[in-house]
């Protein structure tokens, strides 16, 4: 039995003997810290089901396996910066308001069989290849990062979240699946993914950010509104669509995404309003918004295509700032165009630059026109 009282006063392991104290209470009504404490290379807490406070294991550098065979609920579970524990066991868990497995490089056992609900859900810098169950609908934030081994990704149950979701630089080949995901409270953010299932999306209230991703087609079907900014960057796709997008709360900026060719009609076909800038990068042969009518701020167009300003801002027409620095090639072979010539691969490839309207009308006004790439 517990010592009266031990089990809702805030305990601050120093050793084995305050372990054995917390893992004599069944329900434990505070926060147990544990902090920098040497020579305990298995910590377990077998007996514990509940803790309504804070459990906290940081900075063990002796620690290798942790269990907590019976724990089902917790205020908070934070694993930090444990560098040599490669177990986690939490078997029964199933609701934590704030969970957190973070910088734990040689951890690849974690275990746990449910998460069901949940505010804040965040792994970052292990080396585990798998998750267990999630099945929380409504969590808060869902942050997945630097899981090198981790390449299954299923949050096919979150409907919707309060705040953000950010997944970034785990597993090569990583499939991430939102399939059932409406709407996200925060900013979303996918990065360095193989295959990408946000189907359903229809709402963000922040940034979109698509960033180093691998898949070569990606349709975000339901997509109707984007609260901030829209960003798109470094992917290997060759065509992507907004189908019913209407209106970005902010800046759309579409850069280095080597495949990606054409902007074309179905790239963003009910697109009407931008209230900030757009920013174009890359090898564009064809850029088109269809119904696009308002444009704040500036556009800036860059890159090396078959497109040239003059098309450009004739597509962009809406915008009253263009600064463009596009440059064409051509397969001509004609040496007397004046142009630059480059071999690559046996072909030869003319590359004429582009003046924005916006540059020439300054200069004959007598300014000084500086073009400014935005990457």
């Amino acid at each position: 039995m517990p010592i009266v009282g031990a089990c809702d006063k805030n305990v601050k392991v120093k050793d084995q003997t305050d372990l054995n104290s917390v893992n004599a209470c069944s329900k434990f009504k505070a926060d147990v810290v544990i902090d920098g404490v040497s020579g305990i290379g298995a910590l377990s807490l077998d007996s514990v089901k509940e803790i309504t406070g804070d459990l906290i294991i940081q900075n063990m550098y002796d620690l290798q396996t942790v269990s907590l065979g019976s724990l089902e609920s917790a205020g908070s579970l934070k694993i930090l910066n444990n560098t040599n524990v490669y177990k986690v066991d939490i078997p029964q868990l199933t609701s934590v308001d704030d969970f957190q497995i973070i910088v734990n490089p040689n951890l690849k056992e974690l275990t746990y069989s449910n998460i069901s609900s949940t505010n804040n859900f965040q792994i970052i810098g292990t080396h585990v290849s798998t998750l267990g169950a999630f099945t929380a609908s409504k969590p808060g934030n869902v942050e997945i990062l630097s899981n090198k081994e981790l390449t299954q990704l299923d949050f096919s149950s979150v409907k919707e979240t309060k705040g953000y979701i950010n997944i970034a630089n785990n597993g090569k080949n990583a499939n991430v699946t939102f399939s059932s995901l409406t709407l996200v409270g925060g900013n979303v953010s996918f990065a360095d993914a193989a295959t990408l299932d946000i189907g359903k999306l229809n709402s963000v209230n922040d940034d979109f950010s698509l960033y180093t991703n691998d898949f070569k087609n990606l349709t975000v079907g339901s997509l109707q509104e984007a609260k901030k900014s829209i960003t798109v960057t470094g992917n290997s796709f060759e065509a992507i669509s907004f189908p019913k997008l209407e209106e970005i709360g902010s800046s759309l900026n579409i850069a280095n995404n080597t495949n990606f060719n054409s902007i074309s009609k179905t790239t963003f076909p009910k697109l009407t309003t931008v209230p900030g800038s757009i920013v174009l990068q890359g090898s564009f042969d064809n850029i088109t918004f269809p119904s696009l009518k308002t444009v704040d701020g500036q556009v800036s167009l860059s890159g090396k295509g078959k497109l040239s300003c003059d098309e450009a801002e004739k597509e962009l027409s809406v915008a009253d700032n263009i600064d463009c620095s596009l440059e064409v090639i051509s397969d001509s072979s004609d040496e007397n165009s004046g142009s630059d010539t480059n071999e690559e691969n046996g072909h030869s490839d003319h590359t004429t630059s582009g003046t924005s309207r916006t540059a020439v009308s300054a200069a004959l006004g007598g300014a000084i026109a500086v073009a400014v790439a935005f990457f």
